[in-house]
């Protein structure tokens, strides 16, 4: 059985100078990566973010910069599909 999500505790990350992760105000789930605005750069749920993280982490670029953070073995491509471990049954702002 699937985790029930209501809400995102977090809803603005920022993790670098220029690289933010924001909620939407008005679909559920769904988060944008933008820098010193929030003008969007990049979209997704929060699943797709848990996935780019681990492939980042999984990057040779990490490796070489960061071997601490190195983890080969997270490399995926579990973007959307069955694989997600949790159904969003909240709502955004925006609905009644």
């Amino acid at each position: 059985m699937k985790k029930k999500i209501k809400k995102w505790n977090d809803k603005r990350i920022s993790g670098a100078k220029r690289a933010n992760l924001v909620e939407s105000n008005w679909l559920p789930d769904w988060f944008s990566g933008c820098g010193k605005d929030e003008f969007c750069q990049f979209e997704s749920t929060w699943w797709d973010m848990i996935c780019f993280a681990r492939n980042v982490l999984a990057s040779d670029n990490t490796r070489i910069v960061a071997p601490e953070f190195y983890h080969p073995e997270w490399s995926n491509d579990n973007y959307g599909g069955e694989s997600i471990p949790y159904e969003f049954v909240g709502k955004v702002d925006g609905d009644k």
